[in-house]
């Protein structure tokens, strides 16, 4: 039986934490630029959750964890047609970038507790978990049996 660990909503545009690449002198850099402030944005996010629930500690067991990231929805889009995000940013690297910033927030000691990972990207209000404005709603689950 699992039982709800933290909730947590982040605002924003959701940013995929890519393939890092070199730039002289043993330094490696992400990709994305936009990175660094989203993983921020959800770090905060869920510290602040963490704040209500009243965890001080990492949890250290294992964990699932369900994150649904609206993103942007481009004008060009229909607006009576249901319709996906099918092009960039791929999902798994957006599930990596919510993986670290929870890690960062101290959710968890290390991401490698996460054992189950459901991760969706839609468009505002097109998923019943959907954000009414671009972010990312997670839930994150404690594994028991």
């Amino acid at each position: 039986m699992s039982e709800l660990l933290l909730a947590v909503y982040a605002y924003g545009n959701p940013a995929p934490q890519g393939s890092l690449r070199h730039v002289g002198g043993g330094r490696l850099i992400d990709s994305s630029p936009r990175l660094r402030p989203w993983r921020a944005t959800v770090t905060a996010a869920a510290r602040a959750a963490l704040a209500v629930t009243g965890q001080t500690t990492p949890h250290l067991g294992p964990v699932q964890v369900m994150a649904v990231a609206t993103m942007p929805k481009p004008k060009s889009a229909p607006k009576k047609t249901r319709t996906w995000p099918s092009k960039r940013p791929d999902v798994d690297k957006l599930g990596r970038a919510l993986l670290d910033a929870l890690t960062d927030a101290k959710v968890w000691a290390d991401d490698s507790q996460v054992v189950e990972l459901t991760a969706t990207k839609c468009w505002p209000d097109e998923h019943p978990l959907a954000l009414p404005i671009p972010g990312v709603y997670i839930q994150i689950w404690t594994v028991t049996e």
